[in-house]
């Protein structure tokens, strides 16, 4: 259940544990009793990091519509995933080498 802000003539705002459904309705004060409107309240997305914003937007991009990527590979990118190219070959090394 998210939480939602309601507004008291008389004591100001609060906050409360609310349904999606009954959120709508009014509630009641809980220090005068008094029936309270709901406080319509803007997401506080100047407050948020620049980069974290992107990565929100995109996530709820990607989550309706996927975006299909196709990458070809060049020959011999070296990237892992297509590993194409002759691996390096190591020098032959015989005992008889070792410390000159």
């Amino acid at each position: 259940m998210p939480i939602y802000t309601y507004t008291c003539n008389d004591c100001g705002t609060f906050d409360t544990w609310r349904t999606i459904v009954d959120a709508t309705n009014e509630i009641n004060c809980p220090i005068c009793t008094k029936p309270s409107p709901r406080q319509v309240a803007l997401p506080g997305l100047n407050l948020m990091n620049s980069t974290l914003r992107g990565y929100m937007s995109r996530s709820e991009k990607s989550g309706n519509e996927p975006r299909v990527v196709n990458k070809k590979h060049l020959a011999g990118c070296g990237c892992p995933i297509c590993k194409i190219g002759k691996p390096k070959e190591r020098p032959t090394r015989y005992k008889w080498m070792i410390g000159h």
